[in-house]
């Protein structure tokens, strides 16, 4: 997808640059917190469960909002989708974020820090606790047959969120609206 941008000059508009939008950005604040949002409201979270709850409430935020709670990079992995940025801090693979989890009897997690709620939106915990609660009791196998809709299987490596979004039921409008946000999350401004 091409999207153009203009740049304000002085009297002027003029088109300065083709863009093409893959995604939205990263927001780790809103990664830990929901990370450690969930994994507090399971009785005994594992990787793939916390996965998987975080996959489908990003999914139903950008139907419902436009935008992804956190934004992660989703990948295609043998038993669902896993969200990247999510898996370096349950692996203690980043050095600054060492304290949020630790992993335990190879697959579970448990948190070091409270959930700090100011950085989630009420819509952000609306569609968490709605996917807690609709995947929480799901066995392993139920997980990942869900999660393996069309998105996933269209899918080299990476997630496209048009797709995650068509999944389940995106219509046109719904596609140019999350476009809409996604351009805007990636503006900078000088």
């Amino acid at each position: 997808m091409f999207y153009f941008f203009y740049k304000f000059v002085p009297s002027s508009y003029v088109r300065c640059s083709l863009l093409y939008m893959k995604s939205f950005n990263l927001n780790k604040e809103k990664a830990v917190n929901s990370l450690l949002f969930v994994v507090n409201q399971l009785e005994k979270a594992d990787a793939h469960k916390t996965y998987k709850i975080l996959y489908f409430a990003d999914q139903i935020h950008l139907v419902r909002y436009g935008r992804p709670i956190i934004g992660d990079t989703y990948l295609k992995m043998q038993y669902g989708p896993v969200p990247s940025f999510i898996k370096y801090v349950v692996d203690n693979q980043i050095t600054e974020l060492e304290n949020v989890v630790s992993k335990y009897g190879k697959h579970f997690i448990k948190p070091l820090k409270e959930v700090n709620l100011d950085y989630l939106s009420e819509t952000d915990i609306e569609c968490l606790t709605e996917s807690i609660n609709e995947n929480k009791n799901l066995v392993f196998d139920d997980l990942t047959d869900k999660s393996h809709n069309e998105a996933y299987e269209k899918a080299e490596w990476e997630i496209d969120y048009f797709d995650i979004a068509k999944a389940i039921g995106a219509d046109e409008s719904v596609l140019m609206y999350i476009n809409q946000q996604m351009v805007n999350d990636n503006i900078r401004l000088a």
